[in-house]
């Protein structure tokens, strides 16, 4: 790993960290449980992280990578599936911080729905790079950590699925 993709890379983290700070701290409620507490921010740093995932992707080295899992993966239509989950990586993120931002100003109907459509797009997302990581003609050096296994893929798919369980049970 160059230094200067290291570099970029705790930027892009420490960004993340500040804004999901920023957001918590405006959104912070004495009368909250724990619970609430916990989905907001796991709803925060999931959002930061999603468009944070989707927006290193227009640059290099991750633009290179992305494309050549696409392109070794053999995914159907690969410039809409690099598009599609770029920017639907993108736009999952910033539903959830559209929840956790308006959470007092949307309609309760309307941050449902947002909630719902990002799990969902989360879920599609992290189901296919689960098969990108677990195909044998795609190297571990064009994934994300260089890692094979898919751990990071499902953890994220985990912590999705938590928070839209938190989310949907503190009703």
């Amino acid at each position: 790993m160059s230094t200067s993709q290291l570099i970029l890379e705790l930027s892009l983290i420490g960004t993340m960290l500040l804004v999901t700070g920023v957001f918590l701290v405006r959104s912070y409620d004495k009368t909250d449980s724990v619970g609430t507490k916990v989905q907001k921010i796991l709803t925060g740093l999931l959002g930061a992280f999603m468009v944070m995932a989707g927006m290193v992707k227009f640059f290099d080295p991750f633009t290179t990578m992305f494309a050549q899992q696409i392109a070794l993966s053999e995914l159907p239509f690969p410039t809409l599936s690099r598009w599609a989950g770029q920017l639907g990586e993108i736009f999952a993120g910033l539903l959830l911080l559209v929840v956790m931002i308006g959470n007092k100003a949307l309609a309760a109907p309307i941050k449902d729905k947002a909630m719902q459509f990002s799990t969902l797009l989360t879920t599609a997302i992290m189901i296919v790079a689960v098969y990108v990581h677990l195909l044998p003609s795609v190297p571990a050096e064009v994934l994300p950590l260089q890692s094979k296994p898919p751990v990071m893929t499902l953890i994220i798919l985990g912590l999705a699925w938590l928070n839209a369980c938190l989310y949907f049970r503190k009703k």
